[in-house]
């Protein structure tokens, strides 16, 4: 898995260079990933696994333009058990954030599903998803069908220890952290320990992305090894 992270690293920066269009092309997808499975011991080397477990990217973009490149982590709680292993004294702005969505879990951050997102747009103009009037819409959709938009998307300032937390980011990004509920109107819950897989879905009128997050059966976890 380390391997294919490196790879999916690789591929980014390629993107960043300025050929996108052939950016993902080739990368292997990420392993099926256990949504609540059991509490397996965590090392500080398991850490950058569970990071390109939990990790999806894709891009928007039209003939041989692209518009828009976007990485997204979700914050399972195998994802948040590896950080509290992996950065157990990590401070300053990013730290501040990182113990406030992974570790300390305050400000109602459980009440939703929550994803970190690094986004690139040739146009700067166009990498405004924070805004009301953005020209992006994001949805959650889960196994169940249900679909929900997000309650808050929130702009995140890079820094030193974001960017190790997050090492897909770079200097061309805008972070946020976005926040879905975990249920939609008719209270039908979003993702769940039966949920098979779910999809983050980026759309505007210059095209749509949609990510793709596969789950295994936590009653059989040697399939996420996969």
């Amino acid at each position: 898995m380390a391997a294919q992270l490196g790879t999916f690293r690789s591929c980014m920066r390629w993107f960043v260079l300025g050929v996108g269009a052939l950016s993902l092309w080739g990368c292997p997808p990420p392993r099926p990933a256990v949504i609540y499975g059991p509490d397996a011991p965590l090392t500080v080397d398991d850490y950058d696994n569970i990071l390109g477990t939990w990790t999806r990217s894709g891009q928007v973009y039209r003939l041989l333009d692209n518009k828009l490149f976007v990485t997204a982590t979700y914050h399972a709680p195998e994802f948040r058990r590896a950080f509290a292993v992996a950065f157990p004294d990590i401070y300053g702005h990013g730290g501040k954030i990182t113990r406030r969505e992974l570790v300390d879990l305050t400000g109602g951050v459980e009440q939703y599903n929550n994803f970190f997102l690094a986004v690139y747009t040739p146009d700067a103009r166009w990498n405004d998803l924070a805004r009301d009037d953005s020209i992006w819409h994001l949805s959650l959709r889960g196994s169940s069908g249900s679909v929900v938009g997000p309650a808050d998307i929130i702009p995140i300032k890079m820094d030193e220890n974001l960017r190790t937390v997050y090492s897909y980011t770079n200097r061309f990004d805008k972070m946020y952290l976005v926040r879905f509920p975990l249920q939609d109107s008719l209270h039908r819950v979003v993702i769940d320990a039966t949920t098979k897989n779910f999809f983050l879905r980026v759309a505007s009128a210059l095209g749509a992305v949609e990510l793709e997050w596969e789950l295994t059966d936590p009653a059989k976890p040697g399939k996420s090894d996969s």
